[in-house]
């Protein structure tokens, strides 16, 4: 109505002036911030959560002053530009929110992920590690097996009803979700005890399982095994291939390649791709220079070739085709 009846907002004082405080709390404008709603005003939005407190007193002052009757003490000089307004342009010198915390605030206030996923920057490894999203888990059978990559969330931790002496009771509830969707997974006791302290919210892994519908048509996932990210290369990696470019790179470059390798001696295999001014690509095998690929040596390689110059040998983790019949635990719903 407040935009309606005078014009779309300038800033956030602007804002604060001209829409009342019962319609727009703090807390209120905290959650606008938070869904992106004042992104028109060219502020970074932990900017404007910095200044919420000092925009909503300029607002109620000049609330104060429209019940009483009196002017601004600059209104007559020009009517456009309030003292209020014009501290907007000296907005605190405050970091915007990485992108991580910015998606976050966005699903706290909105449901979902607007702007950004926190998954974006895993996108490549989940891809590469995975057999499966959660888009293809309704056209699979009960128990086969599958490999999702996503984000921990809801944790939920209980006991069995009826444990086993000497078993483990402890199980775990979480939902993992990846840019597709959301599966409920189920860690039972054996590899609760075994892997509990993975289930972390916000964590982002690898989660093998098997599909399981017997609770209704809505699937869940038994998980069977979980693998953080910082260990698939270790675990999964055979190998490197090392691109030179002789007209980006030049001869020297090959030399510094070397000097990085050989700080990380290990079992996987060295690959190179020399292309050479005349359109020429020589591709060699190291028979042996055997290295240790993680990421360090990668970050080293990027900084010193480039992005997009080094490429993964991989043997991504298969499902079983049957995963079989699971294990179970006395009195576990």
């Amino acid at each position: 109505a407040a935009r309606d009846a005078g014009g779309p907002f300038k800033d956030l004082y602007d804002f604060c002036e001209r829409v009342d405080s019962s319609g727009a709390s703090k807390a209120t404008i905290e959650t606008l911030i938070k869904a992106g709603a004042f992104d028109s005003f060219g502020a970074r939005r932990a900017q404007l959560a910095a200044i919420i407190d000092r925009a909503v007193q300029a607002g109620q002052s000049v609330a104060a002053d429209r019940k009483s009757g009196q002017k601004s003490l600059f209104g007559g000089l020009d009517e456009e530009e309030t003292p209020a307004a014009r501290a907007t342009a000296s907005l605190p010198d405050t970091a915007e929110w990485t992108d991580r915390e910015r998606a976050q605030k966005e699903k706290e206030v909105l449901g979902f992920y607007l702007t950004s996923h926190p998954l974006d920057e895993h996108k490549p490894v989940l891809a590469t590690y995975r057999s499966h999203t959660t888009a293809d888990v309704p056209a699979l059978k009960e128990r086969d097996e599958v490999i999702l990559g996503g984000m921990i969330s809801a944790v939920k931790l209980s006991h069995t009803k009826n444990p086993q002496p000497g078993k483990p009771s402890r199980y775990a509830m979480f939902d993992l979700e990846d840019v597709d969707g959301i599966i409920r997974c189920i860690l039972w006791p054996e590899q609760y005890a075994e892997m509990g302290q993975l289930v972390v919210p916000e964590t982002v892994l690898l989660v093998r399982g098997v599909i399981d519908r017997r609770g209704g048509e809505e699937a869940n996932l038994v998980v069977n095994e979980l693998m953080p990210l910082d260990q698939l290369d270790s675990r999964f990696t055979t190998g490197i291939v090392v691109r030179l470019h002789e007209a980006e790179h030049g001869e020297d470059t090959l030399g510094k390649v070397r000097e990085i390798l050989r700080t990380y001696p290990g079992n996987s295999e060295l690959q190179l791709l020399l292309q050479l001014d005349g359109g020429t690509r020589v591709h060699l095998r190291s028979h042996r220079t055997r290295l240790e690929v993680n990421r360090e040596v990668r970050a080293r390689l990027d900084d010193l070739l480039g992005p997009g110059n080094i490429q993964l040998l991989t043997t991504p983790p298969k499902p079983a085709a049957n995963a079989g019949p699971r294990r179970r635990y006395g009195g576990a719903p």
